[in-house]
C-alpha cells in the first residue's frame, strides 16, 4: 500500500498523545488557548505541521478526535480548511460552519470558540493584520467590494475559492522542496502575495453584488441601527441583522461602512458598551458582572478594555464613582 503522507509533512511541529504538550505546541505558533477533548480522551493523538512564509504561515493541525479549543483573542486573520469533518466556530457575535467545501475566516480581537468533530484535519492559515490591511487597500483602490473579514465561511469549491484552494495546496507542496521556490526570498515574497491576494478575490463581491450594495439606502441602513439599538441585548449576529431587513450580508455591512463609517458588530458592541455604561451609572446594577450579563456581554475582559478605549476609564470605577 502507498504511504498516505500529510500535508506539510516535512515541517513537522509535534505529533503527541499528551495534551498539555499539544496546547504548547500550537499556543507557541499560533495562540494561548485552551484544549478540551469532548470525549474518548485515549484516542486523543494530536499532529501539528507547519510552515512559514514571512508575514503568513500555513499548519496543518488533526487532534484524532473531537475536541473543543477556546482563546480570549487572536491577534491575526485565521484561515480553516476542513480536510474532512465539521468545524463549528463561534468568533465574537457570529457562530458558522467551516467544511471541506466551506472555508472559514476570523479577524483579529474576537473572542473565538471552535468545535472540531473526530475526522477533521484541517489546514489552517496565519495571516498578520497588517499584511492584509495592505492588500485590502490595492483591492479596493482597484474597485473591488470586500466584506468584513470575520465569521465568514467562502466557497471553495467554485470560481475563485476554488483556485485559491489550488493555490494553497500548490504552495504547500513547494514549501516541501528544499530547493523550491519558497526557498528564494524574492519568490516566497511573491507567493505570499499571491495567497492572500487570491483570498481577498475570493471573498469579495461580484459585480452584481456590488452594484446591489452600492444602492443600500441609508434608510436601511438607519433601521437596522434601530434594530441593534432596542435588541443590543440579545444574540445578534450580521445574518440576523440582515435578514431582519432585507438585505444580504454584504449589502448589510457595505451600507455600514457607507453611511455609519462602522461595521454592523462593532455597532453591536458600542451600543451594549453604552447600555452598560448607563446601568452602572444609573444604579440599576449592583456589579460590573450583572451590568455585563444584562446587555449580553459574556467576555469580562474585553469588556474592560473595550470600556476603557470608549470611555476613558474601567467599568468598575464608573460604578465606585456613582454609588
Amino acid at each position: 500500500m502507498a504511504r498516505v503522507s500529510t500535508p506539510l509533512g516535512s515541517h513537522g511541529v509535534l505529533r503527541t498523545t499528551n495534551i498539555d504538550d499539544a496546547r504548547a505546541s500550537v499556543a507557541a505558533s499560533l495562540a494561548p488557548h485552551e484544549l478540551t477533548p469532548m470525549r474518548e480522551s485515549e484516542r486523543f493523538r494530536a499532529l501539528h505541521n507547519a510552515a512559514e512564509l514571512h508575514r503568513l504561515s500555513f499548519h496543518y493541525i488533526d487532534y484524532g478526535t473531537e475536541v473543543e479549543v477556546s482563546a480570549d483573542r487572536l491577534d491575526f486573520h485565521l484561515i480553516q480548511i476542513p480536510l474532512g469533518g465539521l468545524s463549528h466556530i463561534v468568533a465574537g457575535a457570529e457562530s458558522f460552519t467551516a467544511t471541506a467545501r466551506r472555508a472559514a475566516i476570523t479577524a483579529p480581537g474576537e473572542p473565538v470558540r471552535m468545535r472540531y468533530s473526530a475526522g477533521n484535519p484541517r489546514l489552517m492559515v496565519r495571516i498578520t493584520p497588517d499584511l492584509l490591511r495592505e492588500r485590502l487597500d490595492v483591492a479596493t483602490a482597484g474597485g473591488l467590494v470586500v466584506p468584513e473579514q470575520s465569521g465568514t465561511t467562502f466557497d471553495i469549491t467554485r470560481g475563485a475559492g476554488r483556485s485559491w484552494r489550488g493555490l494553497v495546496d500548490t504552495v504547500l507542496t513547494d514549501l516541501e522542496r528544499e530547493d523550491g521556490l519558497a526557498a528564494s526570498p524574492l519568490a516566497a515574497a511573491a507567493l505570499q502575495l499571491a495567497v492572500v491576494d487570491g483570498l481577498i478575490v475570493s471573498l469579495a463581491a461580484t459585480p452584481e453584488e456590488a452594484v446591489a450594495e452600492r444602492a443600500a439606502p441609508d434608510r436601511v441602513i438607519r433601521r437596522a441601527a434601530r434594530l441593534i439599538e432596542e435588541h443590543c441585548a440579545e444574540p445578534l449576529g450580521t445574518l440576523d441583522i440582515a435578514e431582519a431587513v432585507g438585505l444580504s450580508i454584504r449589502a448589510l455591512q457595505a451600507g455600514f461602512k457607507a453611511h455609519l463609517d462602522t461595521t454592523p458588530m462593532a455597532y453591536v458592541r458600542q451600543a451594549r458598551l453604552e447600555r452598560v455604561r448607563q446601568s452602572l451609572s444609573d444604579g440599576s446594577v449592583q456589579s460590573v458582572t450583572e451590568a455585563a450579563s444584562k446587555w449580553g456581554i459574556a467576555h469580562l475582559g474585553r469588556l474592560s478594555g473595550d470600556y476603557r478605549a470608549a470611555f476613558g476609564e474601567t467599568p468598575s470605577e464608573t460604578l465606585q464613582r456613582n454609588r
